[in-house]
């Protein structure tokens, strides 16, 4: 499908395949992910409670369709997925790999996050040039995570990593992590903060998985960006590239309101040193949405869109004729200019990457 406008997506998501990525595993690690006596053959913690198989669930409205016959979200079935919406490159993000941050052992986190970035950068990365697979980073050991990183930018041409939104002991501005926000600065490369789990910020006893799916990914995104922005990490490290992923646009609303209420204070001893108005115009901050957000328009008035830009979330809830329909409703607005369209589908994420 050929469009008049270049793009990107900022935020797909592999599929992984746990055996194939046993290969890159050390011995011990490999035995645990492969012991066909396990209940389930896997390497990272569960989400939570809520993200299981759920065949009493409302039936879909159409059959899913995928981009090829490939194995869902491997490196050939994005590389089709690509060619059939008329993508250049993609961004991608871990699946299996969301739960991260509720490792609890620092040397597990640093083996396994040493495996999976192995794995996605010979099954992805060297498979299709267009696919820029995000590293998992050891964030449990900080001087870990900054070996790991440097390890994943410099030798796997890797664009950065990804950060999870809960699960870690202390919040993503906590001094403790300064350091990996340090070394992303010096290496340009860029941190993704993603959601996933509906666990550890006050819907941990919600039952309805369609409650918690409201609120799990954006309600995390705008602790992070509050993090991140009121504890000095975006002042402090002013070439750092932090993309907020899988939350939508309209969130951001939201902390507009909050932050901007009384300037006079805002502004004087509490932290930030510029609005978020400014922060979201700095180019060190990203945010997923899906293009065609309703709230786009509002957001382009108050704010500006160079903060925005399309993702896709394939092969997740999105299927192929989901995405070309967010790809099409977006080129066909007419709240939004060209340029405007132009930016969020492919070129606020291709400079936000440096791609």
């Amino acid at each position: 499908m050929a469009t008049p406008i270049s793009i990107v997506d900022c935020d797909g998501h592999m599929v992984e395949s746990i055996p194939e990525m046993a290969e890159f595993m050390d011995p011990e690690v490999r035995k645990l992910a492969l012991n066909p006596s396990r209940n389930r053959v896997g390497v990272f913690p569960s989400l939570d409670g809520l993200h299981y198989p759920r065949p009493y669930q409302t039936p879909p409205v159409r059959d899913r369709v995928n981009a090829s016959e490939h194995r869902m979200g491997g490196a050939e079935d994005w590389a089709a997925f690509e060619s059939q919406v008329g993508m250049d490159q993609a961004v991608l993000f871990t699946s299996e790999g969301l739960s991260v941050g509720f490792i609890q052992q620092a040397d597990y986190a640093v083996r396994v996050c040493r495996a999976f970035n192995d794995y996605i950068a010979a099954h992805y990365r060297q498979v299709d040039k267009r696919l820029h697979p995000m590293a998992l980073i050891p964030m449990q050991d900080p001087e870990a995570a900054v070996s790991e990183l440097r390890r994943a930018v410099k030798e796997l041409d890797l664009p950065g990593a990804m950060l999870p939104s809960l699960g870690l002991s202390l919040h993503l501005g906590h001094q403790y992590y300064w350091p990996v926000y340090e070394e992303a600065e010096r290496l340009g490369c860029v941190l993704g903060i993603h959601g996933g789990s509906s666990i550890g910020f006050g819907i941990d006893t919600f039952t309805s998985a369609w409650a918690a799916r409201t609120l799990r990914h954006p309600v995390p995104l705008a602790i992070a960006l509050t993090s991140f922005i009121f504890h000095g990490v975006l002042d402090r490290y002013p070439d750092l590239h932090v993309g907020f992923f899988e939350g939508g646009a309209a969130w951001v609303v939201l902390m507009l309101d909050r932050m901007e209420r009384d300037s006079s204070v805002y502004l004087t001893d509490i932290g930030a040193k510029r609005t978020l108005q400014e922060y979201l115009a700095s180019g060190q901050i990203l945010i997923g949405c899906e293009g065609n957000d309703r709230i786009l328009s509002y957001l382009a008035q108050e704010v500006g869109l160079d903060a925005f830009a399309f993702a896709s979330d394939y092969p997740h809830e999105v299927d192929l004729v989901s995405a070309r329909t967010m790809i099409d409703e977006t080129l066909e607005r007419t709240d939004l200019t060209q340029d405007q369209k132009a930016a969020v589908l492919g070129g606020n994420a291709k400079r936000f990457y440096r791609l």
